[in-house]
This record gives structure tokens, sequence and C-alpha cells, in this order.
């Protein structure tokens, strides 16, 4: 469900038998976030700093939520 977001490159999911929850780590598509950077009018000067901006983080975030709502 969590690749089905237009910021998803690739998703690996890891499950701890000993937790009753799983962590994803997600790879970040790089074009589609400088693209929704440029619409916003968001100024960085580096992708890593794009993925360190709150904005950034809560956009990918709010995606994700979508994407795998039930």
């Amino acid at each position: 469900m969590l690749a089905g977001s237009p910021y998803v490159d690739s998703v690996m999911l890891h499950a701890d038998p000993f937790h009753s929850y799983c962590v994803a780590l997600i790879v970040v598509t790089q074009p589609a976030l400088e693209a929704w950077a440029q619409d916003s009018g968001l100024v960085y000067s580096t992708f890593a700093d794009l993925c360190e901006n709150s904005a950034s983080v809560v956009e990918v975030l709010a995606s994700l939520s979508k994407v795998s709502v039930l």
C-alpha cells in the first residue's frame, strides 16, 4: 500500500517478533519530491536538505497516510 504514494521509490519492511509493530524504511523518489518543492516554492540547496525539511516530511507522511487508509 505504501508504494502507492507518488513519493515512494522503494519500501523495506522490518518486523521484529518481539514487538507488536513493523518499521518501514522508505526511499523517496527524488523527481517527485523536487517537483512538489518547486510547486510549493520551497527553497533548498541539496536533495538531502529537501529531505530534512519539515514541510517535506509532512507532505510525504500525509501522502503515506492517504494511501494506507483501509
